[in-house]
């Protein structure tokens, strides 16, 4: 799979893409101090040009510290196992995300894509490649969860800020100093809701796509969380990295999904829409 060339969205943090057109999602390399440390890395089939980017970037002898999921979906969380595997590195994910850790469908914590299709086709498999395909999305053996208090172990100056809704566990990573968030699907710039922003990438700041959301509702009141940061620069899990009227352009996300809930609550009620 494609790893893109690593690009520098501040200072310390690097880009990399992995995959192309709807495939596609964004893994950082960022840096606190001397350390070194991996925010998301892309799908399974990624592991190996990840591995080769990340040591290529970094130079002779140097490897993450350690591997920091914004969430446990496979286009995120698919190359975890395989890489701190070879680099004996931990791999860190919230607290509540650490029942998706052993790859297993859990109803209470699915999405609408598992229940209409991952779940259906799962089932229809013998018993025995159903557990070889659970076996290979199984990262027990290395993750650990994140310190309740949102500190992020071995990286000073970043912290887990917890954004459930996408996943029970969603994260984003913050580094105060300058303003950056890496938001993982909380919020993407790309519209992964839309025909257009899938097929065509076309940028917008926009929620997480519905079909892979645990839940939306909660998944907005963590878009309004981040935005009382007061983040400067966004650096999504889809899409471009974001610099310009960041705050608005969040709480705009947040109220239109509030507004778009409470125009479809009172249509199935019946109510009057306002003049």
């Amino acid at each position: 799979m494609r790893v893109s060339e690593p690009r520098e969205v501040a200072s310390g943090v690097f880009l990399m893409t992995t995959g192309a057109g709807p495939m596609a999602s964004n893994i950082y390399v960022v840096r606190s101090g001397a350390a070194w440390a991996l925010v998301d890395c892309g799908w399974a089939g990624s592991a190996e040009p990840v591995r080769r980017a990340v040591e290529n970037l970094l130079g002779p002898g140097v490897v993450p510290r350690a591997i920091f999921l914004t969430h446990i979906h496979p286009d995120h969380s698919g190359a975890a196992g395989a890489l701190a595997r070879f680099w004996e590195v931990p791999v860190y994910v919230g607290q509540s995300e650490l029942p998706l850790a052993a790859g297993r469908y859990i109803p209470e914590l699915s999405m609408p894509l598992d229940r209409w299709l991952v779940a259906p086709f799962l089932w229809s498999l013998p018993a025995r490649t159903r557990r070889r395909i659970e076996s290979a999305g199984d990262i027990t053996d290395v993750v650990q969860g994140l310190p309740q208090g949102g500190e992020v172990p071995g990286m000073p100056g970043w912290a887990a800020v917890p954004t459930p809704g996408h996943t029970p566990g969603h994260v984003a990573y913050w580094r105060a100093q300058d303003g950056i968030l890496i938001t993982g699907d909380a919020v993407t710039t790309v519209n992964l809701n839309s025909m257009r922003g899938v097929l065509l990438g076309a940028p917008d700041l926009c929620g997480p796509p519905w079909y892979t959301t645990w839940n939306r509702k909660t998944s907005m009141d963590s878009i309004s969380r981040l935005a009382d940061l007061g983040p400067r620069v966004i650096a999504p899990g889809h899409g471009q990295p974001l610099a310009m009227g960041v705050v608005p352009r969040l709480r705009a996300v947040a109220e239109g999904e509030k507004a778009h809930r409470l125009a479809l609550r009172r249509r199935i009620a019946g109510a009057p829409e306002a003049a």
